[in-house]
């Protein structure tokens, strides 16, 4: 307010004028915050909704997928001796395993020479074989020490399976090599070549090695002789021998994919001699994965029980003790949250073609609280019985995901209504658009109450100042008057 008021009488203006626009600010001022804040709580909440919603859906579309309701299981009954693993293509049944023979590759120890690790050769290749592949080892004088050849081996053989090492014992030091190469006929044969461009202390020669010549009359493979500092057979290569069902095979890994259709079996080792004399079995079965199928039921429940629960927290009714009026959540009588419970209802009620109808023929089933007038009310969340779904599984397996799983299965018409409402240009998204709106209205009002305001804050202090101008020029006048009628002849003045 500019300017200073009152001055001809003394009114006070300012107040006046503050006490009325005061008064006429304040009702509509009270309105708008009070749609204000509804409109934030209420946005608030939406949007915690939308959250909740969202999170469902993501669970169910994880959920729909009939893959992981076609999960196999497959158990050994002697998991110490043999593992095993499976597909989800493989076909329930039982085999009868028994491991007579693990694979393994060829070790072998060369010849020993004197001098250790600096031990010198003559130079030339080294040809070093397991079963029809090789490969070829040049030894120069950069690398013609016991030290130098095992090296330039480790570096030609690491993409083969190809390694060696120096082992000293009491005649000596000698090459070990080891091949992870495994099957019969797979054994490690060194040949070699010598070029006579650098001469060493010993004979690349005398590391050549053939298990064949090794071997004695019998056909065992001779071992190394610590006295004599010979070479010979550490570990034969060897394959894999076992039977399933009473059929022999032979695989060159310890790992076989290409017995049972579908199932892995890790051999780890062998049954002893009396076992297999006596005819035990390693037992081997193939199953449904029921265990998963309910893990993925729980989270479907889990994920369902987490939307009613907060739909249930945001349309929440508090009574409140004596006359109080009952506090109220944000969305109580929402259509937003009726209609989409509503939605997801209907859904789950809906009846199947198949075996399995109804999420009843799972063991979920809806739960109930008491109520107030001594009956029970539905509380919307869902519960599993563990032993009916158990069941349901036992007879009816493959009926589980024709009901649960696809666009027509439960779990895909859950995340359509759920889609429908998270989707771009959904429900969620015009509401917020709604509710935005009515933010930008308040705005706008509060602009509008402010330009209304201050007009009529302008036209009261114009009209309160002229009033106090007449009332003063008023007062001017009859003083002036009274003074003329005390000078008049004849005026006696009372006392």
């Amino acid at each position: 307010m500019a300017g200073i008021l009152g001055v001809g009488t003394n009114l006070p203006i300012k107040e006046m004028v503050g006490a009325i626009v005061d008064a006429e600010r304040a009702p509509k001022t009270a309105q708008l915050n009070r749609l204000e804040k509804e409109t934030v709580t209420r946005q608030q909440s939406l949007i915690s909704l939308k959250g909740a919603v969202t999170n469902f859906k993501s669970a169910v579309d994880d959920l729909n997928k009939s893959s992981l309701f076609e999960a196999r299981t497959a158990t050994s009954s002697n998991t110490s001796l043999l593992r095993v693993t499976t597909a989800t293509t493989t076909q329930a049944g039982s085999y009868d395993v028994q491991i007579r023979q693990l694979a393994s590759g060829s070790k072998v120890a060369l010849q020993s020479v004197q001098g250790g690790n600096a031990a010198t050769f003559n130079s030339g290749t080294m040809t070093i074989s397991t079963g029809s592949a090789s490969l070829n080892v040049n030894i120069d004088s950069t690398n013609n020490t016991l030290a130098g050849i095992r090296d330039a081996i480790n570096e030609a053989g690491k993409s083969s399976g190809i390694s060696a090492t120096i082992l000293t014992d009491a005649s000596g030091s000698r090459l070990i090599l080891n091949s992870t190469k495994m099957g019969d006929g797979n054994d490690v044969k060194v040949t070699v070549n010598e070029d006579g461009v650098t001469t060493g202390a010993n004979t690349l020669e005398s590391q050549e090695f053939t298990a064949v010549k090794a071997s004695d009359p019998e056909g065992s493979f001779v071992s190394p002789d610590s006295a004599s500092g010979a070479g010979g057979v550490i570990t034969a290569a060897k394959s894999a021998l076992l039977t399933i069902d009473g059929l022999q095979m032979a695989r060159d890994s310890n790992t076989v994919t290409d017995a049972i259709e579908g199932v892995t079996l890790n051999l780890a080792g062998t049954q002893s001699s009396t076992d297999l004399a006596d005819g035990k079995n390693i037992t081997v079965t193939v199953g449904v994965d029921k265990s998963g199928v309910k893990a993925n039921v729980k989270k479907f429940v889990d994920a369902y029980n987490a939307l009613v629960t907060k739909t249930a927290e945001l349309t929440a009714v508090v009574p409140v003790t004596g006359d109080g009026k009952p506090v109220t959540a944000a969305l109580v009588g929402d259509s937003t949250i009726r209609n989409l419970v509503g939605g997801l209802r209907n859904e789950m009620v809906a009846m199947g073609d198949g075996a399995i109808k109804a999420l009843a023929n799972l063991g979920i089933t809806t739960n109930f609280v008491p109520s107030g007038s001594g009956g029970s009310a539905v509380n919307g969340t869902l519960s599993i019985d563990d032993t009916k779904l158990t069941a349901a599984l036992d007879a009816n397996f493959d009926e589980v995901a024709d009901y649960l799983t696809g666009d027509q299965g439960l779990l895909g018409r859950l995340s359509k209504v759920a889609g429908s409402y998270t989707k771009s240009g959904g429900v969620f998204q015009q509401r917020e658009e709604g509710l935005a709106g009515t933010l930008k209205n308040v705005d706008e009002q509060r602009k509008a109450l402010d330009l209304r305001i201050e007009k009529l804050q302008t036209r009261l202090v114009t009209q309160y100042t002229a009033l106090d101008s007449l009332v003063a020029n008023l007062t001017r006048t009859s003083e002036s008057l009274a003074t003329q009628l005390a000078n008049l002849p004849g005026f006696v003045k009372k006392d």
